[in-house]
């Protein structure tokens, strides 16, 4: 058709309503479609999450099954004598598997006489007498390990008793 000939036709009120219609629809399409791009967005951020914390625990039974025979060289060295050429490769071989636990995120947990009692990282297995306030570290009892941040064998230690007066 050619400018000339077209003709406007007005609209009617069956066409408004048609066409609010159909607005209204688009409308809620796009909303629906956002969401679903929003809920998909969420599930691929919070599988991302799932998995690197997957990874970065997922040998923790393992690990932590392996620190009773971290303890077991722990108690073989210390029931040699020092010049026993044993103890010297015991050593050596703990360091070694001290060495590949660490390369996987397993670090021990250092607790010195004196400090304060915590129980997110330490396990209190007895009192004794102490120097300072009651609640302090006075002796450590048994290895705790971190994995990757996480404690995963809280340190053994007897803390200060109050003092009766």
């Amino acid at each position: 058709m050619d400018e000339e000939n077209k003709q406007s036709i007005p609209p009617t009120e069956e066409t408004e309503d048609a066409l609010a219609l159909c607005g209204k629809q688009r409308d809620e399409y796009l909303d629906g479609w956002k969401r679903a791009k929003a809920d998909l967005l969420n599930y691929k951020k919070e599988e991302m999450e799932r998995l690197a914390s997957l990874m970065k625990f997922g040998n923790e039974a393992l690990i932590t099954e392996l620190l009773s025979v971290l303890d077991s060289f722990d108690l073989g060295a210390a029931s040699l004598e020092d010049k026993n050429p044993a103890k010297h490769g015991m050593r050596m071989i703990q360091g070694q598997f001290l060495e590949i636990l660490k390369r996987q995120g397993m670090e021990p947990i250092g607790v010195s006489p004196g400090e304060p009692f915590d129980p997110s990282r330490h396990e209190a297995v007895g009192e004794a007498a102490g120097d300072g306030p009651p609640g302090m570290v006075v002796e450590e009892v048994g290895k705790g390990y971190r994995l990757n941040g996480k404690v995963v064998r809280a340190t053994k230690v007897i803390i200060s008793k109050e003092q009766n007066k």
